[in-house]
């Protein structure tokens, strides 16, 4: 596998891990990573949240290349685009477990993350 050094190969990374740090897209990629397949109603229902919102941030997925999905008569599954989506959460998951308590005392992160929106949606 060839190292990026460009400027465009950095910047496309950097969208790959922005599109994964938002908290919406994170829990949605989390519960496809634990179901495999799953309707955007199905997804809005476990998350909480509305299914146009839902739909937005699958949007952005698919784009980036996390998700994908298939048509099944009327409804539309979408699921974890290949093996590699699914090592990455894979590496992501055991990283937090033996980083987390460093990753959450980072006072760079903290600064950044408390700066954001957190995701939430409010009525």
């Amino acid at each position: 596998m060839e190292i990026i050094t460009t400027d465009v190969g950095i910047r496309e990374m950097s969208s790959l891990f922005s599109a994964l740090a938002d908290p919406t897209r994170l829990n949605i990629v989390m519960f496809l990573y634990r179901r495999d397949r799953a309707t955007v109603q199905e997804i809005a229902k476990s998350l909480l949240k509305s299914q146009s919102l839902i739909s937005h941030h699958l949007s952005c997925l698919k784009n980036c290349g996390v998700v994908n999905y298939q048509r099944d008569g009327r409804f539309v599954y979408y699921y974890l685009n290949g093996d590699g989506i699914r090592k990455i959460v894979e590496i992501a998951l055991r990283h937090v477990a033996d980083y987390g308590r460093s990753i959450m005392s980072c006072d760079i992160i903290n600064e950044s993350t408390n700066s954001q929106p957190t995701g939430q949606e409010f009525p």
